[in-house]
């Protein structure tokens, strides 16, 4: 009986001290489902086979979808700003390292989507990318 009373306490505590993951889903941007493929031997998106270069896909996401050659990978971020609702001058173009909003002048890096200047909490909305050979699989 008295073990049962430390197991008790035991699974009390466990419980309290584990942190939850918190996420935070951005008001902003809605969710919506696409897949999309990219070959890099299309002259229009022929730069990407380059680091540090990138692109602007458009019709796909919400306002597009910006792809940058990180040098050792590709990432994909949405191009609307994520710290507004989609609007006529929400959508980013990348310069760059970065791109920035014509709204509120909200600059991010292309590299991990973070807020370099301006406001707001949210980073760029990510979406999933994978490399066969030049072809390129942007998903949501």
């Amino acid at each position: 009986m008295k073990y049962l009373k430390y197991i008790f306490i035991l699974l009390f505590f466990s419980q309290v001290s584990c942190e939850k993951n918190k996420q935070y889903s951005n008001p902003y941007l809605q969710d919506v489902s696409f897949s999309r493929s990219i070959n890099m031997d299309l002259p229009e998106y022929a730069s990407l086979k380059f680091a540090n270069n990138s692109i602007l896909v458009q019709n796909i996401g919400l306002k597009g979808v910006i792809v940058f050659n990180t040098g050792s990978s590709f990432v994909a971020f949405e191009a609307s700003d994520p710290n507004h609702y989609p609007s006529t001058c929400s959508r980013m173009a990348p310069n760059q390292f970065t791109c920035k909003c014509n709204c509120e002048d909200n600059e991010y890096s292309l590299y991990d989507g973070q807020q370099i200047s301006g406001t707001g909490r949210y980073t760029m909305k990510p979406y999933r990318i994978t490399q066969s050979g030049n072809t390129l699989q942007i998903s949501n």
